[in-house]
């Protein structure tokens, strides 16, 4: 989700320009003009979606000088890469004529905490160096996908040449340099979304699965809708394409076509037409429907400043083949490819003071919720209380649970007309072996074992037991939390005294009789945290972690999936209730319920602090609701119990 979680992290502050490293002999300001587009600048940063609308800066190129020397000269270019201009034209006009043929400020953007320039040596009559360095503190690829940054210092030298126009740049960097605040003004991030890859010899007539985001960045300013079409028509970031499909044939792309909102249909539509391929694609309904569906929920989630002055909102993608007055078909909320948690509701589940699973109604206009007791028995009675839980999303009424132990995992069902499972579904060798389990929207049921002589994550498939190789893993998984989409895992890794949160790719190949899992494309997203005791998803492409680090307290965090939380800030999020244990999200979207989301929640040991005396150690319910946390409670008495958690 882009327009109101942790990934929308535009902020729009007042005109300035670049300010660089002094160069060796004397560093002259040049370049960008800026210019407000609606009303006067303010005389203050500000910040926030409402003022981006309202504050919205146009930043100018402007052209060499012929006088310009080259430390002014290559200031100059520099402050061109921060401006509003589509194609980069005015910037090319720094460099020879072949420099300029051959730059693609497209390849790359890489991000310095900031850039430096100086002069190497001194000039000849006719060449000049540069030196560009900084602390580099990520990259964006070609497609603009975020990438760790390969080495932390930044040095790159480039050469200028005096002719008939005076100073140019021979060698031009590889894309384009720009420091954290300009990035953060320039670029917004942005979710494409993909379908998930269906297995060799899996079956072509099973439902469609929801979308899978993928984060890239696009510039805010210029055309975000046109630049996240054309970006997902070319298909996923190299991290994902091993999980997901696409319907749009590869080299696609809408040519010199834009997307716009209305157009000639009027409303809040969108509305665009293809040839060739993609248009001969789309007389199969199947994939016309997946082809719309994908722009639809790409494209419905990006705050352009259009919709923001106009209190619009896509509502509708329609596909046309070329020469056809009729479209082929449109896509809207309603469709079945939604990656939005619509099936969850906003029921939660906790573990009550009795050791049995309890629902309750956590919504954002249920003030006073009131836990109901889940009616029929999970596991049998030797098993004991409920060590751990997971509720399967949608309406499967499935329900997985770890004996008091946490040694044996059964699944059961929700549906009053069930009974107990008398026999685990797996089991570990040892005592609390088991971690808390997590369900995917394919059915499939994760849980991480930790027996110290044979640690393993596995799957449930279908009844079947899988277990599931973790390419490149350091250290013993020691918890699991799975996104609906099933292609995304977010694993919790101890290695020796430090506990991390490591994201990772699902592959699945082989049959529905001998299903084959793996897991692959590890990376840390956690990278300042030495500790965790929780982790939710969030939204579509960031988790909600309760953990901290070395010599802190423990705190909530997000944390974007693809690891770019180094190019935002953090979150407003609460600090956590004394004593928290346990935190849980819904992943919903801005879409849903009039942009609201449900609640936060979190448990809580009964440490200093909380309740009477006599409940400390019983732990609590808490939910996040008015900016506060409140006690769940039934009349006048407290709800007791841990590990509240949404379907998932």
């Amino acid at each position: 989700m882009r327009t109101s979680s942790a990934r929308s992290r535009s902020r729009l502050t007042s005109p300035r320009l670049r300010a660089l490293g002094a160069l060796g002999t004397g560093l002259v300001l040049a370049g960008c003009a800026t210019m407000p587009s609606t009303g006067a600048p303010p005389a203050q940063p500000v910040s926030g979606d409402n003022t981006q609308a309202a504050q919205q800066v146009v930043v100018v190129a402007e052209a060499p000088n012929a006088n310009d020397q080259p430390a002014a000269l290559f200031s100059s270019f520099l402050d061109d890469l921060v401006s509003d201009e589509q194609d980069y034209h005015t910037a090319k006009e720094f460099l020879t004529p072949a420099a300029a043929k051959a730059w693609n400020p497209q390849q790359q953007v890489a991000v310095l905490d900031k850039v430096n320039a100086s002069l190497v040596g001194d000039p000849t009559a006719t060449r000049a160096t540069i030196r560009v360095s900084g602390t580099e503190v990520a990259v964006l690829d070609a497609r603009h996908a975020f990438k760790p940054p390969q080495q932390e210092t930044y040095t790159q030298e480039f050469t200028l040449l005096k002719g008939a126009q005076g100073w140019r740049i021979d060698t031009p960097p590889e894309g384009i340099i720009l420091n954290e605040v300009d990035f953060a003004r320039i670029y917004e991030s942005v979710d494409l979304y993909f379908p998930v890859a269906a297995p060799d010899g899996g079956d072509s007539t099973a439902a469609p699965s929801a979308l899978v985001a993928d984060p890239i960045y696009v510039r805010s300013h210029i055309d975000p809708l046109t630049d996240a079409a054309n970006a997902l028509l070319g298909g996923p970031s190299a991290w994902l394409a091993p999980a997901v499909a696409t319907g749009f044939p590869q080299g696609s792309s809408l040519g010199k076509s834009v997307v716009t909102i209305g157009g000639e249909t009027g409303g809040n539509g969108v509305s665009l037409t293809f040839g060739g391929a993609v248009g001969a694609r789309l007389q199969n309904p199947p994939d016309c429907d997946q082809m719309a569906a994908q722009l639809y929920f790409t494209l419905s989630e990006i705050p352009t400043l259009q919709a923001q002055q106009g209190g619009e909102k896509i509502e509708s993608v329609s596909l046309y083949r070329k020469g056809d007055a009729t479209a082929s078909c449109r896509a809207d909320g309603t469709s079945h490819y939604s990656p939005f948690a619509v099936g969850s509701g906003t029921t939660s589940y906790f573990v009550g003071a009795n050791g049995r699973l309890e629902s309750l109604d956590v919504g954002s206009g249920n003030t006073s919720p009131v836990p109901k007791p889940v009616p029929v028995a999970l596991a049998p009675a030797s098993a004991g209380h409920i060590g751990g839980f997971a509720v399967a999303p949608g309406i499967s009424d499935k329900v997985a649970v770890l004996s008091a132990n946490q040694r044996d995992l059964y699944i059961g069902s929700l549906s009053p007309q069930s009974t107990a499972p008398m026999h685990p579904t797996l089991s570990s060798t040892v005592v609390g072996g088991l971690s808390s389990p997590s369900w995917d929207g394919l059915g499939r049921l994760w849980v991480a074992d930790t027996a110290p002589a044979a640690p393993a994550l596995r799957a449930v498939v279908g009844g079947k037991v899988v277990t599931v190789p973790v390419a490149d893993l350091h250290g013993t998984v020691t918890g699991v939390r799975v996104a609906a989409d099933g292609v995304r895992i977010a694993l919790t890794v101890k290695n020796g005294d430090t506990t991390s949160v490591q994201v990772g790719r699902i592959e699945q190949s082989g049959t529905a009789a001998a299903p084959v899992l793996t897991v692959s494309g590890l990376k840390s997203v956690t990278q300042s945290l030495t500790g965790v005791k929780s982790v939710s998803w969030f939204d579509g492409d960031s988790l909600i972690v309760l953990g901290q680090s070395a010599g802190t307290a423990p705190g909530l965090t997000t944390w974007q999936v693809d690891g770019s939380s180094v190019l935002a800030a953090d979150d407003q999020l609460p600090s956590p209730a004394d004593g928290m244990t346990t935190v849980a999200a819904l992943a919903q979207y801005s879409s849903l319920e009039n942009g609201l989301k449900a609640p936060l929640l979190g448990d809580s040991n009964g440490a200093s602090g909380i309740g009477d005396t006599a409940d400390k150690g019983k732990g609590k319910v808490y939910r996040w609701s008015k900016n506060q946390w409140q006690e769940v409670a039934q009349g006048d008495t407290t709800v007791n119990g841990p590990m509240p958690s949404y379907p998932g």
